[in-house]
This record gives structure tokens, C-alpha cells and sequence, in this order.
């Protein structure tokens, strides 16, 4: 019996088996909460029950996975991310795979007629700085930063489409992303870059996360008056572009595709909602808010700004979590180039009062994010070399982050890219 009892010993030492085998006791109270925000949301066959760790997992059945979005973010909205189960629910409906089929189908067919057509090149460019729901959808300078991006690869004789501020409704984002999918041709080039604020992720099949990309009308009168954290996050999810619509997008046969994403990982989203469920989620953190979540624009903090939904203005959050990026690259396509201005479980940082010294030209001011800002400015310098240009703001990104913020946050940017450094030229 020694051996036995002190391998047992061993292995609860070994790092990560205590996080891996811990139990979450979740309060029946919470677990009936959950059934009831079910009830209110037409989750009427869904159910939840508990993993072989205590988490709470998802089960019953669901119409479709948007019906499954809906439900994660519930619990997770009640009890938190670490005790809520990822694993996926087993009886869906409707599946989207299904449908993509037939879409995948056709458009291979019609890839193959236009593969000897003249290529052009294709922009789309959103941004927001004031959203219809400024109460907890914090002024921003995403549009500041996707002026620059518009101006840029108009230059570089790119067709753009910008939606800015006011333009860049739920509707209008999905029709722009529509339209510019069924132009898309082999030979074409093609940038995206979105600047806004992103939703809670969600877990989706496979182990992995998605989020939604929010809109000037994603929140409006309603969520600005709502201290229900629950019910302005689904108002915010049901009334958002979902990331998937742009990934699919990127995907899209092309001679090369790049894709920019001011992005971070944070965002206290339960701080203001004082009630049982907020203890909870504290107790399981640490006595820390949860800080699980992406954002694609918003900015926050008397001494520095920092790209992040929240729910209170009490400082600037922890940038800790356990978010990893799931941005899946296909490498065996030749042209192929995506950037974020963070790594995993970082916030995309700017200065206050949004403009600081050109780092290019020291006599001048840039108005926005750090790495938008500078990637652009450094973009002018290399003459429309995209990778010096990328490691240039990626340098001034990282040195930057923990000076302003009295060595508190880490901003490193992030590029995978199938484009060899020769042919990553914009003004080709």
C-alpha cells in the first residue's frame, strides 16, 4: 500500500492536478436560476446537470447552436466561466455544417469559372468611437483607427468599403460582409480590419471559443438602463455580428487575404451586479472579478486606455484569464496573413486622451491605439512592407504596454502569415 499512497501524493503535487481534479460546488440556488433564464428565453427542452468535477454542463435538447450560444451564456453569466462545463451539448437539432455543404459546393463551382479573372483589390473597414448604448459600451477610437486603415489602403489602390460610427449597424456590417463574400475572386486581394467591442465568448465544438462583434445598435435605450449583467450580455449577443461571419469571410479563396484585429482579452463583466451570483463567482476566482472575455475596441482607465467591455468604471481590470486564441490558419494556402494587436489574455492599450508621439516622426501626434497607430505609421516608412512594418509596432507595442501602465499590463502583438515576406507588399 506505501507505493501506492505516495504516487497519490505525487501526483496531487504535480502542477495543474489540483486545478484539473478540484469540485465546484455550485449552489442549488444558482442551478435553479439558471433553469429559470432558460424558461424566459425559450430554452424550454434544455436542462443543466453537473460534470464529474461539479461544473455545471449543459444537457437536454437544443434547436439549433444558436439556441446553444444562448445557454452557455447563461451559466457562465450566473456562475462564471471556470464552473461552467465546455463540454459540448449532445443533442442539437440543427446543425450548420449541414447547410454549409451545399454553400461550399457552389462556391467552389464558381471559384473555378472566375480563377482567370482580372484581379482587384478589396477592402472592408469598420469602426466605432460612441455606440447607442454609451452607459456600458464606453466610448471608444475605433473609428479614429479605421479612418487611418481606410485612408492607407485607399492609397494603396484598394476598393474600400468603410462602415464608420452611425454606418455600422448589425444590418449594415452583415450585408457589407455579404456582398464583399460574393466578390471575392481567386486573384483578388483582399484586408479586413474591424474595430469594436466584442462579446463574451462561448464555447463552441471542438474545445474551442467563439465571440460576437458588437455594432453601433447592438445595445440600445434598454441595456443602456439595465443593471441585469445577464440580460444585457444575451441583448448584446442577439444583436451582434457574430465572428464566424468574418472568419468564414477570411477563408474565402483568394491571392492573399489579410485580415487586422485590434483585440484584447479582457473585460470585468459582472463588477456593478451585487447579488448572489457575483459571491459566487468571486469565491471560485479568488475574491477576483472574472476577467474571461474578448473586445475588439473600447477604451477605460484615468491613466491609460485599454480595449474592454465593462459594467463599472472602478479602474483599469486585471488582464489575467485563461482565453486562448482560436484563430485556426490554414498554412497550405499561399497567401494568407492575419495580425492582432495582443496575445491571449492581453488588453489592447492606447494613451490617454488618445493621442500620443509618432514614433516614426517624433514631431508629430497619432490619435488612437498604440499598434493600429504605429503598425500604420511604420507601414509609411517601409514603403508598404508589411512585415518590417509588423515587427517595428510589435517593438514599440511591447515596450510601450508596461511603461504606461507602471509595468501592470503586456501588449504583444501577434501575426501568422503564409505570405512570403518578399510578396507581403500593400502597394503591390
Amino acid at each position: 500500500m506505501a507505493p501506492l499512497l505516495l504516487a497519490a501524493c505525487a501526483a496531487s503535487s504535480l502542477p495543474g492536478y489540483q486545478n484539473a481534479y478540484r469540485a465546484y460546488s455550485v449552489p442549488e440556488t444558482l442551478v435553479q436560476q439558471i433553469k429559470v433564464k432558460f424558461a424566459s428565453h425559450g430554452l424550454t427542452q434544455a436542462s443543466v446537470g453537473r460534470d464529474n468535477t461539479g461544473r455545471i454542463q449543459l444537457i437536454g435538447t437544443y434547436q439549433d447552436e444558436d439556441q446553444v450560444d444562448t445557454a452557455f451564456l447563461i451559466v457562465q453569466s450566473v456562475v462564471g466561466i471556470k464552473s461552467t462545463s465546455p463540454f459540448y451539448p449532445e443533442h442539437v437539432l440543427k446543425k450548420r455544417w449541414e447547410a454549409e455543404a451545399g454553400k461550399a459546393l457552389t462556391a467552389f463551382k464558381r471559384a473555378q469559372a472566375e480563377k482567370a479573372a482580372m484581379p482587384v483589390k478589396l477592402a472592408l473597414v469598420v469602426g466605432i468611437n460612441r455606440f447607442a448604448d454609451h452607459h456600458h459600451l464606453k466610448d471608444i477610437q475605433g473609428e479614429d483607427d479605421a479612418v487611418v486603415v481606410k485612408d492607407y489602403l485607399q492609397r494603396a489602390g484598394y476598393r474600400v468599403t468603410a462602415l464608420l460610427g452611425e454606418q455600422a449597424t448589425k444590418a449594415n456590417v452583415e450585408a457589407a460582409i455579404a456582398k464583399l463574400d460574393s466578390q471575392i475572386r481567386p486573384n483578388d486581394d483582399v484586408f479586413i480590419y474591424v474595430s469594436s467591442h466584442g462579446n463574451m465568448p462561448v464555447p463552441a465544438p471542438g474545445d474551442k471559443r467563439k465571440m460576437s462583434i458588437l455594432t453601433y445598435d447592438s445595445g440600445d435605450a434598454w441595456t443602456a438602463q439595465s443593471e441585469d449583467a445577464t440580460e444585457v450580455m444575451l441583448h448584446y449577443q442577439q444583436h451582434s455580428v457574430p465572428d464566424t461571419l468574418i472568419q468564414k469571410l477570411a477563408q474565402k479563396p483568394s491571392r492573399t487575404m489579410r485580415v487586422l484585429i485590434d483585440t484584447c482579452y479582457s473585460g470585468d463583466m459582472l463588477d456593478d451586479i451585487q447579488d448572489d451570483n457575483v459571491a459566487y463567482v468571486r469565491r471560485v476566482n479568488g475574491n477576483r472579478s472574472e476577467v474571461e472575455g474578448i473586445s475588439l475596441a473600447s477604451w477605460s482607465g484615468p491613466t491609460y486606455t485599454s480595449k474592454a467591455i465593462q459594467f463599472s468604471d472602478d479602474g483599469a481590470p486585471s488582464a489575467r484569464g485563461t482565453q486562448q486564441s482560436r484563430t485556426v490558419i490554414d498554412r497550405s494556402r499561399a497567401g494568407y496573413n492575419i495580425i492582432t494587436a495582443t496575445s491571449p489574455n492581453e488588453r489592447s492599450l492606447g494613451p490617454p486622451g488618445g493621442k500620443f508621439e509618432n514614433p516614426v516622426a517624433h514631431d508629430q501626434l497619432l490619435k488612437g491605439s498604440y499598434f493600429t497607430q504605429a503598425l500604420f505609421a511604420y507601414l509609411e516608412q517601409n514603403r508598404g512592407q508589411l512585415a518590417p512594418a509588423f515587427r517595428d509596432a510589435k517593438r514599440f507595442t511591447s515596450d510601450i504596454a508596461p511603461k504606461i501602465s507602471q509595468g501592470k499590463e503586456t501588449q504583444n502583438p501577434r501575426e501568422w502569415s503564409t505570405i512570403p515576406e518578399a510578396r507581403n507588399d500593400l502597394l503591390q
